[in-house]
């Protein structure tokens, strides 16, 4: 019995560790994936939000007032991706799971999808830490 407990926690371990990435990583890919100057705001401010979300761990979840927020963006249940929260309303059209993939591709799409539909001022960290603020610094030293 102790050697399938064990086998079974080494199997899951690695499932657990949260991907974090460095700055430069996220300012890379986010540029890559089409959110630098994306509705009119500079790649800084994703990067920018992104940080004072989850620190870019990719695997993030936190319970929410109506859901849980899931991810890079910590993009929320009820409204954007489906979880099973009741009356959850899924206008990404995601499963939460993939926004917890190292692979930031559905997580950015649906951050698109938000922005493009409430801005980035539906993150209140964004316009908390970032918004007004020099967006440079995120993006300095990055060779982008």
């Amino acid at each position: 019995m102790m050697r399938l407990i064990l086998v079974l926690t080494l199997v899951w371990l690695p499932m657990c560790a949260a991907r974090q990435f460095e700055r430069c990583e996220v300012a890379k890919i986010f540029k890559e994936q089409g959110l630098d100057g994306f509705e009119g705001h500079s790649l800084g401010n994703y990067i920018c939000m992104a940080f004072w979300e989850s620190k870019w761990k990719t695997t993030k979840v936190r319970e929410s007032d109506v859901g849980k927020d899931y991810g890079i963006f910590q993009i929320n249940s009820f409204k954007w991706c489906d979880d099973g929260t009741p009356g959850g309303k899924n206008q990404c059209k995601v499963a939460c799971g993939e926004l917890l993939k190292d692979d930031l591709t559905a997580s950015i799409t649906c951050a698109k999808t938000i922005v493009k539909s409430e801005g980035l001022k539906s993150w209140d960290t964004w316009d908390s830490y970032c918004n007004g603020r020099r967006m440079t610094r995120w993006v300095k030293g990055c060779g982008l």
